[in-house]
């Protein structure tokens, strides 16, 4: 069965060249159009109910994330294509989306579309463009939420909002500013990938604490730290050196 896709690429000569890759390397993908503006390539892209889209990050008149937002359904497999931004490339990071760097090389288109047939064939619901998203709206000074995904649905919560984190098997519990708790369907390894970058450290096996709320830190083999809301928690001696560099920045 032919993999139905869109190229959303305002450069000519990068098109050509994914539209070359695709045939010489790719004869089971049907591209069915190309576009290079925002409106034009969701309204492409809501028409055609693509298996898989091609995106470069920025286009004509603005950027594939403007296209994303404006979707009413993202249900399909996305790689995007771009020469530059590290900002873009950590988010895709966080959210596993595939990526091809400019110039693109055989190999890597071809492991690219290797993935894409592997993910297409496990016919699994696709969540990783909504948590690319999530992730971009975190890295907007203006709006620092996180989406919490918990047994009954979503709960938008501001980082500022967040105390400390603790690990409960495969559900992760927020202790919040408001003294409440909040209970999360995803593993701490989760939040700590997404976390990292916005003051949270994991000081050990299983918290995770927002370091603009410590209150002390006691010395000691692996030190302890008493949070805002008076609790007590213990530093690994393996997560110390982290925990200290961050303290310093």
């Amino acid at each position: 069965m032919k993999i139905r896709t869109i190229i959303v690429e305002d450069e000519q000569k990068s098109l050509s060249v994914l539209n070359d890759l695709i045939k010489m390397y790719a004869a089971d993908i049907k591209v069915c159009g190309s576009e290079g503006y925002v409106y034009k390539a969701v309204r492409l892209i809501e028409s055609v109910k693509p298996d898989l889209v091609f995106m470069d990050v920025r286009i004509a008149d603005g950027t594939s994330f403007d296209i994303l937002r404006n979707l009413s359904n993202r249900q399909f497999e996305l790689v995007f294509v771009t020469a530059f931004d590290h900002y873009a490339l950590d988010a895709f990071r966080v959210a596993a989306i595939d990526y091809l760097l400019k110039p693109i090389g055989i190999p890597e288109f071809q492991e690219a579309i290797e993935r894409v047939r592997k993910k297409l064939s496990e016919k699994t619901r696709n969540n990783n463009i909504d948590n690319l998203l999530q992730s971009l709206v975190m890295h907007n000074e203006h709006d620092k939420k996180v989406k919490i995904p918990t047994l009954h649905g979503y709960e938008f919560v501001d980082l500022s909002n967040i105390l400390w984190c603790k690990s409960d098997g495969h559900y992760t519990t927020f202790n919040l500013i408001s003294k409440s708790k909040l209970v999360s369907s995803k593993n701490m390894g989760y939040y700590e990938e997404l976390l990292n970058n916005y003051n949270f450290c994991r000081i050990n096996h299983g918290i995770m604490i927002n370091m603009q709320f410590i209150k002390s830190y006691m010395k000691g083999k692996g030190g302890y730290i008493v949070m805002n809301d008076g609790t007590e928690l213990e530093i690994s001696q393996r997560r110390k050196a982290d925990f200290l560099n961050k303290l310093t920045l």
